[in-house]
């Protein structure tokens, strides 16, 4: 009860401090990442092993032997579980903690052994641990597992069996708002606990984004982009995940979700910070950058010169666009590649490249990400009328606070970017799901109340930049997938020796641009000319 208890007294001297009297709390809910992967002995309440986090690769060895027995069809399950076979779901990681973890592999003979993602742990603590704990798990949380079928909601028997994990040690799914249970103990015991629900679908519900084709990113130190379909279950063919993202109540119609997801965004601002310790700061002119957006526009010549370094000083973020291109690969691509044996690049560097150009690529990095899943969204939706809603992204995470990582992204996404100014969307978003169960609030009220002031980010970069970083993007990703294979080398080294046997090449690039210059300069001269003469 040793969890139960410190984990009570901490929520309620935050209470404390932030002046809410906690006798006025009408009940709690459970908001956790999804996938972290956790065993416990049901008769002493104790983990089994150290729990592992949802972007682990240490199952890659036993996912290849997988893959090697389906011709490696990382969409073998896709039918039944609305995702690929990957590293980051739970099924793969109770496999392995079964064949190397001896305590585990006991525990699921003696029939004591509980699986549960984060919050089916919390709420066994919550709910009296071994002595009346309670084991449950909500659909967002079920989903992240690849042990439940995305058409009934439940576990299902043959997924069970392809992963060899035994249906017993699983917990009861239920929907986002019922009640789970009471705290038993502590300051705030007796509280019912009245929703449970994921962190990327309860920041959807959070951010408002209730609607088919509204969306939401979250960026912390990886990287979550969902698509609203409503009641539309969309099976995927461009590597998203098709999961579900809200069920308001036991008798509540399901909403569903495209996702995709991207190990590393924040994450990889940290490894340049920590790993490498090299500085991270970008020093922009945002004033400049803010009067270029609101005069010129995105498609605006100055702004191409700008991101071309023409203006560099003098041009804030769109000036600081350097050759290089970095893809952060740490634990393989996940979407919309799935790939668990792609490797990170970094391609471009020189003798003048600094500690900010590489920042800046990492920064580009996540918004090339959001990009080719902004792209599956609409090759997987291709009969949306896209004319109903204004093309833009709803943000939030820890990162999305960094200005410049934002605006960044929105130089890479080509679309307008809104961040609500809310603190905490998916501690809203579990909230609302609480308040639903106890009659409290309504999806409806919640739209109409809860709607934040918005913070907008436009893009400062043309078409065609982002087209041309597109295709050194795409040429960097190709590298990452094939890193070991070396049958493209003669064709890369030809590719390479034509680019530096092009004396015209800097011409040429800039040629549209300077067209459109010296056109001007021309029509303003013959435009004098003509003013001066008579023309009857």
């Amino acid at each position: 009860m040793s969890f139960n208890i410190l984990f009570i007294q901490t929520a309620y001297r935050s209470l404390i401090i932030l002046e809410i009297n906690p006798y006025d709390l009408v009940a709690i809910s459970i908001c956790s990442q999804r996938g972290t992967t956790l065993l416990w002995d049901k008769s002493t309440g104790n983990p089994l092993c150290n729990a592992i986090g949802w972007n682990d690769c240490r199952t890659s060895t036993l996912l290849k032997t997988i893959l090697g027995n389906i011709n490696y069809d990382a969409d073998y399950l896709r039918h039944k579980t609305g995702l690929p076979l990957s590293t980051c779901f739970s099924a793969l990681k109770i496999r392995w903690l079964q064949e190397n973890i001896t305590a585990v592999s006991d525990a699921i003979n003696e029939g004591t052994c509980l699986f549960g993602t984060l919050d089916s742990w919390i709420l066994w603590n919550l709910t009296g641990s071994n002595i009346s704990g309670v084991h449950l798990t909500d659909v967002t949380n079920a989903g992240y597992t690849s042990l439940m079928n995305i058409h009934t909601h439940q576990w299902d028997a043959k997924l069970c069996k392809f992963f060899r994990i035994p249906m017993q040690i699983l917990p009861r799914i239920r929907s986002n708002s019922e009640l789970y249970g009471y705290i038993i103990g502590g300051a705030l015991n007796g509280l019912p606990i009245a929703a449970c629900i994921g962190e990327q679908p309860a920041a959807l519900l959070g951010q408002l984004q209730t609607k088919v084709g509204e969306n939401v990113c979250i960026i912390d130190d990886s990287c979550f982009v969902l698509l609203n379909t409503g009641e539309e279950l969309i099976e995927s063919s461009n590597g998203l995940l098709s999961l579900v993202a809200l069920k308001l109540g036991p008798q509540a119609p399901a909403s569903y979700s495209l996702e995709g997801a991207i190990s590393n965004a924040g994450a990889t601002i940290n490894w340049l910070k920590q790993g490498l310790r090299i500085s991270t700061e970008i020093n922009s002119n945002d004033n400049v950058v803010e009067v270029l957006s609101t005069f010129l526009g995105e498609n605006s010549m100055i702004s191409s010169s700008c991101s071309s370094g023409m203006l560099n000083a003098e041009c804030g973020l769109a000036a600081k666009r350097s050759e290089i291109t970095f893809v952060p690969a740490f634990h393989g691509l996940y979407a919309p590649y799935w790939r668990y044996d792609a490797r990170g690049i970094l391609l471009g560097l020189t003798s003048q490249t600094t500690a900010e150009n590489v920042t800046q690529a990492a920064y580009e990095a996540t918004g090339f990400q959001i990009h080719e899943v902004l792209d599956a969204f609409k090759r997987d939706t291709p009969t949306w009328n896209r004319k109903i809603n204004k093309e833009r992204l709803v943000f939030c995470g820890d990162y999305a606070e960094n200005n410049s990582f934002v605006q960044f992204i929105a130089d890479i996404v080509g679309c307008l970017l809104e961040r609500p100014q809310t603190t905490s969307p998916a501690g809203l978003g579990a909230m609302i799901c609480a308040g639903i169960t106890m009659n409290v609030v309504s999806l409806v009220q919640a739209e109409v109340m809860y709607p934040p002031p918005v913070d907008a980010f436009i893009p400062t970069t043309t078409t065609n930049r982002r087209e041309q970083l597109y295709k050194r993007w795409n040429y960097a990703v190709r590298k990452c997938l094939n890193w070991n294979n070396f049958a493209t080398y003669e064709e890369d080294l030809e590719l390479f020796a034509q680019r530096d046997n092009d004396p015209n090449l800097p011409i040429r690039r800039s040629l549209p641009g300077s067209i459109y210059i010296t056109s001007s300069f021309l029509l303003l001269l013959v435009a004098n000319f003509l003013r001066g003469r008579n023309i009857s």
